[in-house]
C-alpha cells in the first residue's frame, strides 16, 4: 500500500461523525499518523503526545498524569467503533497498536465478508438469546402477502433479533467463529474477482479491475456539494461534504430566498450545477450506494413547476432516470428530494460517471454522495427525532432528523432511559410524516414511541388520553395507538416493527403520525432492507 491511499483513509476518518464529535481523539489519530508518514521507524512517546498533540505543557510527567493512555484507548475503541458502523465497507483501516501508540494500515476483509459475519453473528445471538424474537423475525421475512392484503403486516414489540446485544461466547466458541469467518472472507474474496463493475440491476456485468488500474487519485467514497466553491462543509448531521469538483460542463447557482422543507441543512439545497454537465468521480474498486440531491429552488408555488422541467440522468452510461421531474418526485417545490440507486460500481476506467441531460428547461443537482455499501443491501437508514447524531450502546450511528414535514422538536423533561438504546433526550410531536428515500426492495420498518408528558404527575390517568394513527403510503400500520397503555405508564419505550413495506412510485417510505386526540409523539425510525 502507499502513503497517498493511507491518507485518503485518515481524512475518511477523521470526517466522519464519529470523530468530527471526538476533537480530543481526532488530534491523537492525526497526531501518530503523521509520525508515522514522515518516518515509519520512529517510535511514538507518550510525552510527545500530550505536549504536540494535547497541548499539555512541557513539565507533563507521565506517570503522574494518564491522560494519554486513557484517550488512546479510547481512540482504539472509537476506531473498532467506526469500522463496525461508517467505516464497515472499507478495506483499508487503521488501527493503533496494543503496545505503543503506532498506527497501523492493514487491509481487512471484503464488504461481503462483514456481511456474512453479521448475519452469522445475528443467527448466533439469536438462538443463544433462545427467546421468541428470532423464530418472529424468521416468520415475518418468509411470510406471504403485502401489507394491507389479505396477510396483514406482522407486528413484533419491544425487541427484534437483529438488536439484541452481543451474548457472551466461550472461548471455543470463538475460535469455531474465526474458523466459520475465515472461510467466509476467503470466498468472499473470489467472488470480488468475478463481481460485476457496472450498475448490475441495468446493464451486462463486466469484471472490476484490479486495484492496479484505479486512477491516482482514487477515493473510498464522498460526499460532494455541488456548486459550492468552498473546500468543505459540514452538514447538520456532522458529516463533511466537498466543494463542486469533478464536474465537466453546466453553470453554478445560488437560491437562497425560500426555505427548503424536509431537511435542517438549508445551505446544502440552496446551490447546485444547472445545464447538461456530467461528473467523473474516482472510486477505488468496490461496490457503494449513490445518493443524488435535488430541490427545485426556481419555480414558486404559485405558478407550479410540474413538468416544467423535465430532464436525465444516467449512471455509467445506463440511463436511470428518463424524464426526471423533481416537484413531481418531491411533491412540490422547495422540497428535499434525494434518490438512492445500491450496487453502484465504478466502471473499467475507474471512474462513476454521471450524467445529467435537460429535457424541458435545465438539468439540476445539488449534491452527489457516494458511500461504501453491501452488495445486494441498501444500507440502514436510522433516524433520532433530534437535532443531534448520537450512538447507541450497541455502537450503531443514529442520524439527526430528516425527512420530516410538519410537528416539532421537543425537548424531554428528563432523559428517558432504554436499556436497548441509551438515553433519548428529545422526540417530535405534533401532526407529522417523514418521507424516508430507499433504493428498490422490501424493508423493514421499526418505530419507537415514547408518552413524554401525560400521566408523569398522575401515573393511574394517563391511558387514553393521547390516541394517534400511523399510515405508511396511505395503509394503517396502527390505529388509535396509546403508546402510555401500551407502556404501562410514562418514559417507557415502546417499539413497533413492520415488515414487508415496500416504497410509493417515487421511491419514498412515507410515513404520517395522524392526531386522534391530543398530538402524535415519536423518539426514532429504523428502517433495515429485509436482505439484511
Amino acid at each position: 500500500m502507499n502513503e497517498e491511499d493511507q491518507r485518503a483513509e485518515l481524512e475518511a476518518v477523521l470526517a466522519s461523525t464519529l470523530f468530527v464529535r471526538a476533537p480530543e481523539l481526532s488530534k491523537i489519530l492525526k497526531y501518530v499518523c503523521e509520525r508515522h508518514f514522515s518516518n515509519p521507524a520512529d517510535t511514538i512517546k507518550e510525552y510527545s503526545i500530550a505536549v504536540e498533540a494535547l497541548g499539555r505543557g512541557s513539565n507533563f510527567r507521565p506517570e503522574e498524569d494518564s491522560i494519554v493512555r486513557v484517550q488512546a484507548a479510547r481512540l482504539r475503541k472509537q476506531l473498532k467503533r467506526y469500522y463496525e458502523t461508517d467505516g464497515v465497507a472499507h478495506a483499508l483501516q487503521i488501527r493503533i497498536s496494543l503496545t505503543g501508540y503506532k498506527p497501523e494500515f492493514v487491509y481487512a476483509r471484503t464488504p461481503e465478508g462483514r456481511a456474512a459475519e453479521a448475519a452469522y453473528e445475528q443467527n448466533w445471538n439469536g438462538r443463544s438469546a433462545g427467546g421468541p424474537d428470532d423464530s418472529l423475525s424468521l416468520e415475518t421475512r418468509q411470510a406471504p402477502g403485502i401489507l394491507g392484503e389479505s396477510d396483514p403486516a406482522i407486528i413484533s414489540e419491544s425487541g427484534t433479533a437483529f438488536d439484541q446485544p452481543r451474548a457472551s461466547r466461550s472461548r471455543s466458541s470463538r475460535k469455531k467463529l474465526s474458523l466459520v469467518l475465515a472461510l467466509v472472507a476467503t470466498a468472499a474474496i473470489l467472488a470480488v474477482v468475478g463481481a460485476t463493475d457496472m450498475y448490475r440491476s441495468r446493464t451486462t456485468s463486466t469484471t472490476i479491475p484490479s486495484a492496479l488500474s484505479a486512477p491516482p487519485n482514487a477515493i473510498p467514497g464522498t460526499n460532494i456539494r455541488v456548486g459550492f466553491t468552498g473546500p468543505t462543509f459540514l452538514d447538520a448531521r456532522g458529516s463533511t461534504w466537498l466543494g463542486d469538483r469533478y464536474f465537466t460542463g453546466g453553470e453554478v447557482f445560488s437560491q437562497t430566498s425560500n426555505q427548503i422543507r424536509r431537511t435542517f441543512d438549508q445551505s446544502l439545497y440552496q446551490t447546485g450545477r444547472r445545464g447538461n454537465f456530467s461528473y467523473a468521480i474516482p472510486l477505488r474498486p468496490g461496490v457503494y450506494e449513490l445518493h443524488l440531491h435535488f430541490a427545485e429552488v426556481y419555480f414558486g408555488q404559485a405558478i407550479g413547476a410540474d413538468t416544467q422541467r423535465l430532464f436525465d440522468v444516467s449512471i455509467n452510461g445506463v440511463p436511470v432516470m428518463p424524464g426526471f421531474d423533481i416537484a413531481k418526485d418531491a411533491g412540490g417545490v422547495y422540497i428535499a428530494d434525494e434518490k438512492i440507486f445500491k450496487d453502484v460500481s465504478p466502471g473499467s476506467d475507474g471512474f462513476l460517471r454521471l450524467d445529467f441531460s435537460s429535457r424541458r428547461g435545465q438539468a439540476l443537482l445539488n449534491g452527489i454522495e457516494v458511500r461504501p455499501g453491501i452488495r445486494g443491501k441498501m444500507l440502514p437508514v436510522r433516524i433520532l427525532c433530534s437535532s443531534h447524531s448520537r450512538l447507541d450502546r450497541n455502537g450503531w450511528l443514529w442520524q439527526a432528523d430528516q425527512y420530516f414535514s410538519g410537528g416539532r422538536i421537543a425537548e424531554l423533561a428528563e432523559s428517558i432511559r432504554d436499556a436497548g438504546f441509551g438515553d433519548f433526550s428529545s422526540y417530535r410531536t405534533g401532526n407529522f410524516d417523514y418521507a424516508i428515500p430507499v433504493a428498490e426492495g422490501s424493508y423493514r420498518i421499526r418505530l419507537l414511541f415514547a408518552e413524554p408528558v401525560i400521566g408523569r404527575e398522575r401515573p393511574a390517568e394517563g391511558t387514553g388520553l393521547r390516541l394517534f394513527d400511523v399510515y405508511c403510503n396511505g395503509r394503517a400500520l396502527a390505529g388509535r395507538l396509546d403508546v402510555f397503555r401500551e407502556a404501562g405508564g410514562p418514559y417507557r419505550v415502546v417499539e413497533k416493527t413492520f415488515s414487508r413495506l415496500q416504497p410509493d412510485a417515487q421511491g419514498k417510505i412515507l410515513l404520517s403520525f395522524v392526531p386522534v386526540r391530543s398530538y402524535a409523539v415519536l423518539l426514532a425510525i429504523e428502517v433495515l432492507d429485509e436482505n439484511w
